[in-house]
């Protein structure tokens, strides 16, 4: 077992969460907390205690680290370590790579939150030992990731992987990114959340404003939305069956897009509802092949490291900078 400990990052815009790990994937502290997004300074002050806090709770000393790596929720730099623009945190041109360099003097490696995540996959989860594969992660947004001959393609640009934003209909609802129809814009926890308040507000019947209550959330979290579902919530069923409609509308365009081996289907929810999340999006997928895959030699699945994707992905990211 090869000695080298990395610590990752996946900085999220509800929660982050720090591991430090071997090269083999083995987690051997961590850390996690609600993301602070009062100011990026503060924010970024909280990425450095939690790498500190895992770091103490694997027993070493932050200086022992070979390097140190961040998935951040926008589009990030890798040569320079800047998150140009990451709008779940409010983020625009945050010098974070070098902020963590000045701080613990190791090499830092920035890369986009799903983008680590599906790394994080390739390497020790559902993805592993696939050449071609995809991530949609599912979460406060929806994004994606792109492996090709086994490594990260980032695109011309470094944009690639964007799968949240393919348009799905021009005429749809609103999206973040300002656009109409946005894969994100039907099948993002925030967007469900937004179905199930309009739902509630023409008079439909539901238990999600008491689950919320009664688990002091402000928002409509993955385990929020596993216990209206677990109580047969006729609003919460409806609103999810719709965003899962639209992601196998969208992974049946990645397949004829990409044919990929496996798409790997991520992310809070995923992570809380495992198969059955998955199950309506593939067979909807499946439909909309243009080759057909009678042998089921595509597989959509979903991640099987649970809240490690990330942060695994991100000592990937940094094992590979160091």
């Amino acid at each position: 077992m090869g000695k080298s400990l990395y610590a990752g990052v996946d900085l999220g815009g509800t929660s982050m969460s720090a591991v430090i790990a071997n090269s083999r994937g083995k987690v051997l502290g961590e850390s996690d907390t609600a993301t602070d997004k009062s100011s990026w300074r503060v924010t970024v002050d909280q990425v450095i205690e939690q790498i500190e806090r895992a770091a103490k709770d694997a027993g070493i000393k932050p200086s022992k680290l070979e390097a140190i790596g961040v998935g951040a929720p926008g589009a990030a730099d890798p040569k320079t370590g800047v998150v140009h623009r990451a709008p779940n945190l409010g983020w625009k041109d945050v010098p974070l790579g070098e902020i963590l360099s000045e701080h613990f003097g190791v090499p830092i490696a920035i890369g986009n939150d799903v983008q680590v995540a599906i790394m994080g996959e390739h390497a020790f989860g559902a993805a592993e030992g696939h050449s071609r594969a995809v991530g949609i992660w599912v979460g406060t947004g929806v994004g994606g990731g792109l492996i090709v001959d086994g490594e990260l393609d980032r695109g011309h640009r470094g944009a690639a992987g964007e799968i949240g934003h393919m348009v799905l209909d021009e005429n749809g609802p609103e999206c973040p990114c300002g656009r109409k129809g946005c894969a994100e814009a039907y099948s993002s926890r925030t967007s469900m959340e937004r179905d199930v308040k309009a739902l509630i507000s023409s008079g439909k019947k539901s238990v999600i404003p008491a689950l919320m209550k009664e688990k002091k959330k402000t928002r409509m979290t993955s385990s929020v939305m596993e216990r209206a579902l677990e109580a047969d919530d006729a609003v919460m069923k409806q609103v999810l069956a719709r965003a899962q409609h639209h992601l196998g509308l969208l992974a049946g365009n990645i397949v004829n897009l990409y044919d990929p081996e496996v798409i790997v289907i991520g992310g809070g929810v995923a992570a809380r509802l495992g198969e059955s999340f998955v199950a309506p999006i593939r067979e909807t997928a499946r439909t909309r092949f243009l080759k057909p895959d009678p042998k089921g030699k595509i597989s959509i699945t979903h991640a099987t490291l649970g809240d490690y994707s990330g942060a695994l992905g991100a000592t990937v990211l940094a094992k590979k900078h160091a």
